[in-house]
């Protein structure tokens, strides 16, 4: 594995041609991607930039919003404070914020952690009690963003100093930051970084937590939880993960929303994880090809999906890298 430098845009290739890529395939695949309004596509393989591509002005350090394929990163964050002692996923919310966190007093006490973590709160949009924690998946941003909370009080920083000092400054993330979430006005925060950055963040989960001779993350019980089913009722979640290869899988949308059968983009390959956010934003760490394919950009122009998560955008992109990664 390699690992680029942490204070330099220096970063080792390697020819799609002496891994035995299809090159025009893959140039087929990057030119679709330039099609769909993406920004920048890059692919690593094990951790040497493979393929790189950009469009309209961007460049490899330009950044802007990922939306919730951020929500991964908060994940990650979590998984450090819980290995350090400063958070327990299995306590409850309250333990951490107290009590009337929710409009929900009375179930507060049996929401834990774990469930903001795996979108199972059983609250609806403005916290209200509608399930009973842990047994059904609702894409719950008003209750994700309680993990903001959580990792300030935990750390006793803003969430830009302490996932500067856990994570960005660790991995060489130098374009990242938080923002406030204009879009909707809704009390949390997404991440900006460039595309590059977001196949830092990629490798290092490729690493299981590892960058170069610094681990960031041992607990492999955490980490595989992260990449696993978390709750029966999305097997394609796991802690703010998206999972390929289940047997189904519920979109954002209400409770009532359908599961729909079969993988999540069936042309990629079964172990895929993903971090998936609104406008097509996307991080594809694939451990079976030692791969990191990463997707910038605005919402693609192909029909159908969910613009909050998957889409179109992902199954016809891995149509066209099936062909050229010749897997």
């Amino acid at each position: 594995m390699y690992f680029p430098p942490l204070t330099t845009d220096a970063w080792e290739t390697v020819s799609p041609a002496a891994l035995g890529w299809d090159t025009v395939a893959l140039n087929n695949a990057l030119t679709f991607a330039g099609q769909q309004k993406s920004t920048g596509v890059v692919i690593l393989w094990r951790g040497r930039i493979a393929a790189e591509r950009y469009w309209n002005g961007w460049t490899p350090t330009k950044d802007s919003i990922i939306a919730s394929a951020g929500k991964t990163v908060t994940s990650f964050l979590i998984g450090q404070l819980q290995e350090q002692g400063r958070l327990d996923i299995s306590r409850p919310v309250s333990a951490y914020l107290g009590n009337g966190w929710s409009r929900s007093p009375v179930s507060e006490p049996r929401i834990t952690v774990q469930h903001l973590l795996s979108m199972s709160s059983g609250l609806d949009d403005s916290l209200r009690f509608v399930r009973e924690p842990g047994t059904q998946f609702y894409y719950n941003n008003p209750a994700y963003y309680q993990a903001f909370e959580l990792i300030t009080r935990a750390t006793g920083q803003t969430m830009t100093a302490a996932t500067s000092a856990l994570l960005w400054n660790r991995i060489g993330m130098r374009t990242a930051s938080w923002r406030f979430n204009i879009d909707t006005g809704e009390p949390g925060f997404v991440m900006s970084c460039s595309t590059r950055d977001m196949a830092r963040f990629g490798h290092l989960i490729l690493n299981r937590g590892r960058w170069d001779t610094q681990v960031l993350l041992s607990d492999a019980s955490y980490l595989n939880a992260s990449v696993n089913s978390s709750q029966s009722s999305n097997p394609a979640y796991g802690y703010l993960w998206w999972l390929n290869g289940k047997s189904s899988y519920r979109t954002p949308g209400p409770y009532w929303l359908p599961n729909v059968t079969g993988a999540l983009i069936p042309s990629a390959p079964a172990d895929l994880v993903a971090a998936l956010g609104k406008g097509d934003k996307k991080i594809y760490v694939i451990p079976s090809l030692e791969l990191v394919v990463v997707r910038h950009g605005n919402e693609a122009d192909v029909a159908g999906g969910n613009p909050l998560a998957i889409s179109s955008f992902d199954e016809q992109f891995w149509q066209r890298l099936r062909v050229a990664l010749r897997y």
